[in-house]
């Protein structure tokens, strides 16, 4: 029970110092370094990188798994209520999510009080169908025009729909030299992601198709296979 209510009043004050804003911004199409600049208020650079990806993984832009065996997506918000006493206490609320786009709440937790449930909320698999194939194969498609996909921009992620994502190894040791060929913005873009070590697959937006062409220009291997939602 103190684990529950420590959890809920650190991310309580998180998100009343700035969480919201982070979001917003990373929303917006900036890279966590601007996202970090812009901020009113001082935050260590490593906690908006936290911060930052953390809502990219909760908003369906990143994914650590593939898109083929990926779950529905929960998020997970703490709300401050009083009871008649005016005794505060954090409800923790549970959104089951779907491809990113949001979602109604599926369970309710409350923090701080007696009967509170530890009941797990767990994710439920997506019944979609998707295409795997190689970047130069969907390359082709989309410059010819009869794949039937359009890229988003990097601003419009929160009102678009998830259905194309490139498999990435940002996470390998050596990374920087590697992003070299990249122009300062896609630099800044990739090395504000916490990316794991394993295959990551993030949403193939304009920003990420430039990338991806840039290092295969340069030839990085570092992006992979696309995935394609039909």
């Amino acid at each position: 029970m103190e684990n529950y209510f420590r959890d809920a009043l650190h991310n309580f004050i998180f998100e009343e110092a700035g969480g919201g804003a982070i979001r917003h911004l990373t929303d917006r199409g900036y890279t966590a370094r601007q996202v970090s600049e812009a901020l009113s208020f001082p935050m260590p650079y490593e906690k908006v990188r936290e911060a930052y990806t953390k809502h990219l993984l909760e908003s369906g832009i990143l994914l650590a798994e593939k898109p083929t065996e990926c779950k529905k997506r929960e998020k997970v918000e703490y709300v401050r209520e009083y009871d008649k006493y005016g005794k505060p206490s954090f409800r923790r609320v549970v959104f089951a999510e779907d491809d990113g786009r949001g979602g109604m709440p599926d369970k309710s937790i409350v923090v701080g009080q007696r009967d509170m449930s530890d009941e797990i909320v767990r994710g439920r698999r997506e019944n979609l169908k998707w295409r795997e194939m190689e970047f130069s194969e969907f390359l082709l498609l989309y410059k010819e025009g009869t794949g039937g996909v359009r890229l988003s921009a990097e601003s419009e992620h929160k009102e678009t729909e998830k259905n194309v994502y490139i498999a990435c190894n940002f996470g390998m040791d050596g990374i920087e030299e590697m992003l070299q060929g990249l122009d300062k913005g896609q630099q800044e873009y990739i090395q504000g992601i916490c990316w794991t070590r394993r295959t990551m697959y993030h949403l193939l937006d304009k920003r990420m198709l430039g990338i991806a062409i840039k290092l295969r220009e340069e030839e990085q291997d570092i992006t992979g296979k696309v995935y394609i939602r039909h």
